[in-house]
């Protein structure tokens, strides 16, 4: 199997901003650890504002290689489903 190319800017997918204007935003993109080729994770970050007026990272969030990403899927979907036949959403988004 051919190796899959290696990510070359980030590709960010903000999804929630709250009520301060900090994001929690997805990212593919490269890694690449000391010594080592680079690899391609996800990463789910808390962005905050700084005084500058900047969202920036947070040490708030998770990295994970870009195979782990089916799995990640699953315990979502699971833990929506879950939420869902417990009557935890109401329908409000932007808590």
């Amino acid at each position: 199997m051919a190796k899959p190319p290696t990510i070359i800017e980030p590709i960010p997918f903000p999804f929630f901003k709250n009520r301060r204007k900090d994001v929690v935003a997805v990212t593919l993109q490269a890694f690449t650890p000391a010594g080592k080729d680079a690899i391609n994770v996800v990463d789910v970050r808390l962005f905050a504002m700084n005084k500058a007026g900047a969202n920036v990272p947070t040490p708030k969030g998770v990295s994970m290689s870009v195979n782990r990403l089916p799995a990640l899927h699953q315990a979502v979907t699971k833990a929506l489903a879950k939420a869902q036949e417990l009557g935890l959403l109401d329908g409000d988004e932007t808590e």
